[in-house]
């Protein structure tokens, strides 16, 4: 468990430090935005394509490898993730590449039961860190564990103690599996309670509001709607989510420019099913 939720952290501050350093054109920004979504849901194999669709327009951003690493070790595919970092020339990298580099390595390491080498990767993580990034005291702490370096390990698992959004991280987790597993009503408990620790997290704020959607409880739902739109205004789900609320409320022509917005940002099989058989009954 707690591979996933790391390498999904690394990977979202990688993404956006990527993108402010490479510059990335609008489509290939779009595709490693896919991926990332993709890869999000669990669609590992469209998530690997998109990446691969991102190498054959430019091959020599070592980030999209990694990020393609990233993607089958969070697979579980843990040989497929190194033989890629291995790969890579490691005189090319940024300081932040090596560390994402070497925070997979560990995690591949660890899952293949190689936990001295797992040990020593995250040493060498660990001296590039400016001590926020206190999830590798976890992997390092297991495999402290698993080497019967019983002290060693009870210093890291104290400090990975300290993080304590990382407790918020995991429900805000849990929530969103309850939401895609339908159980809309412990999701809801949870986004209640975490939206406020994540204000600028643009996609807690969308399922918190779409959480409160489920439960018709559309003024509760508005805000959160209201500022997802804001920390993310190409996101088409609040633009649908949104847009039936207004549809619900008879606010017919507000409900329409949401749902055109949804359709121009890609949405466009939704807005068709909308307008046929939704829309003329409001």
């Amino acid at each position: 468990m707690f591979a996933n939720v790391n390498i999904m952290k690394l990977a979202f501050d990688a993404l956006e430090h990527a993108s402010m350093k490479e510059n990335f054109s609008d489509f290939m920004n779009q595709l490693i935005q896919k991926a990332f979504d993709l890869w999000e849901f669990k669609d590992f194999e469209s998530a690997i394509e998109k990446c691969n669709e991102f190498i054959e327009w430019n091959s020599e951003i070592e980030f999209v490898h990694l990020f393609k690493a990233m993607i089958y070790s969070s697979e579980q595919k843990f040989g497929l993730s190194q033989n890629i970092v291995d790969g890579i020339d490691k005189d090319a990298y940024e300081d932040y590449e090596l560390k994402i580099a070497l925070f997979i390595s560990s995690i591949n390491h660890f899952y293949t039961d190689k936990f001295l080498d797992a040990l020593n990767f995250c040493n060498e993580f660990i001296k590039l860190d400016d001590g926020t990034f206190r999830e590798i005291y976890i992997i390092r702490g297991f495999s402290n564990a698993s080497l019967e370096n019983h002290k060693e390990a009870i210093r890291d698992f104290k400090i990975a103690l300290k993080d304590k959004n990382q407790i918020e991280a995991i429900k805000a987790n849990l929530a969103y599996s309850y939401l895609r597993n339908k159980n809309h009503l412990k999701a809801l408990l949870i986004y209640r309670k975490i939206s406020k620790f994540y204000p600028n997290h643009w996609k807690v704020q969308y399922n918190t509001g779409l959480s409160y959607f489920k439960f018709a409880l559309f003024k509760k739902a508005m805000p959160f709607l209201n500022k997802a739109e804001v920390l993310k205004a190409d996101f088409a789900g609040t633009y649908l989510t949104r847009g039936f609320i207004y549809l619900k409320k008879g606010k017919s022509e507000l409900a329409h420019n949401d749902f055109l917005k949804a359709k121009e940002l890609g949405a466009e099989k939704n807005y068709e099913i909308i307008m046929k058989k939704y829309y003329h009954k409001y």
